[in-house]
Formats: structure tokens, sequence, C-alpha cells
């Protein structure tokens, strides 16, 4: 499994887009942003304030937190199976 895009809110530790405001577009400069590309990966954003979006994200990551806490992975291929499984049992 290969992550190809990674949705984040407007936290500072994400983005240098000015959290509340439509007018500022991220730079692209910010180091998590430099850390997506120099990986390959896209980084988008939820646009602010989208709770509902936002609330999906974390809901997202607690499942992830949950599986990862409840699982005892012998290799690399078990733990990708695994979060396989999960993730399309989300949809």
């Amino acid at each position: 499994m290969r992550v190809q895009k990674i949705l984040t809110d407007n936290g500072k530790e994400f983005t240098d887009r000015l959290f509340g405001s439509r007018e500022k577009a991220a730079s692209g400069g910010h180091e998590f942003d430099q850390l997506c590309a120099a990986l390959g990966r896209e980084h988008r954003l939820t646009r602010p304030p989208q709770t509902q979006t936002n609330g999906m994200v974390e809901r997202f990551n607690g499942r992830l937190a949950d599986i990862l806490h409840a699982h005892h992975f012998k290799d690399g291929e078990s733990w990708e199976q695994t979060i396989d499984r999960s993730v399309w049992q989300a949809h």
C-alpha cells in the first residue's frame, strides 16, 4: 500500500495558510509540505471551517490508532494487510 494523498486540517503544524482565511493560500514552503513533496505525496488541506470534514479525518485517524494498538504485527506485510483490510472496511 502506498499513501498517495494526505488530508490535514489547517493547523500550524501542517500549513502556513492563515487559519480561518480563505484569502491566503498555502505557500508550499511549510516544512510538512516540503516533506510531502520530497516523499512524492500530495498534501491536501480541509477548507476552513469545515468541522464535518475535520471530524471525518479525526475519526479515521482514531480508527487507525485503535487498530495499531490492538494488533501485534510480525512484519511489514502483516501490518500492510491489516491496514488495507481496515481501510476498505471503512468504505
